[in-house]
């Protein structure tokens, strides 16, 4: 490794301690000046809340509208408090704004998260979906091969073989979830 970017590797090393100290320091008051981290640590704070919110809505098997617009609170209004109260930080000194940088992302993140984890929380409910929807493309195509041979005046095995598979086709897709 060259000098320099030893150097580097040591400067970065300092300069994340760095950040986390200012992140650390109670009522601190940062401003652009003195932290222009800032907003990438908030934003890096608020994908972390939006993976763990959504391995516990995962997890609880919260399902619903409910559970976006509360993991939406969670992304937003726990770094802002933070922001507010704990660093006591010079919002108007950031040209971008403090308040809902990364918001999107967390939230994306946590959706992404959220649907891995109820997916793989269910399966076997998704095995069932799976064969119930190919059962049910299969018993189209009979009902349209049927269609077709009786509308083209095909011969009457035809007709009569489709028939007979048209009541399997039903039992088929009756499956209720």
């Amino acid at each position: 490794m060259s000098s320099s970017g030893a150097s580097a590797a040591t400067n970065s090393s300092k300069g994340g301690a760095s950040v986390l100290s200012k992140l650390s320091s109670f009522r601190s008051n940062p401003s652009h000046e003195t932290f222009p981290e800032l907003p990438d640590a908030i934003l890096w704070i608020r994908i972390v809340l939006g993976v763990t919110y959504g391995i516990s809505l995962g997890l609880r098997n919260q399902v619903g509208f409910a559970g976006i617009m509360l993991a939406a609170n969670v992304v937003t209004i726990l770094p802002i408090l933070y922001i507010n109260w704990f660093l006591d930080a010079d919002i108007d000194s950031y040209k971008n704004g403090l308040n809902f940088v990364g918001v999107p992302n967390a939230m994306a993140t946590c959706i992404l998260v959220w649907i891995i984890i109820f997916t793989h929380e269910h399966g076997e409910d998704e095995r069932a979906f799976a064969a119930a929807a190919v059962n049910k493309l299969i018993a189209g195509d009979a009902v349209m091969n049927e269609q077709d041979a009786v509308g083209s005046g095909g011969d009457e095995a035809a007709a009569a073989a489709a028939a007979a598979a048209e009541p399997e086709a039903t039992s088929a897709t009756d499956t209720e979830f």
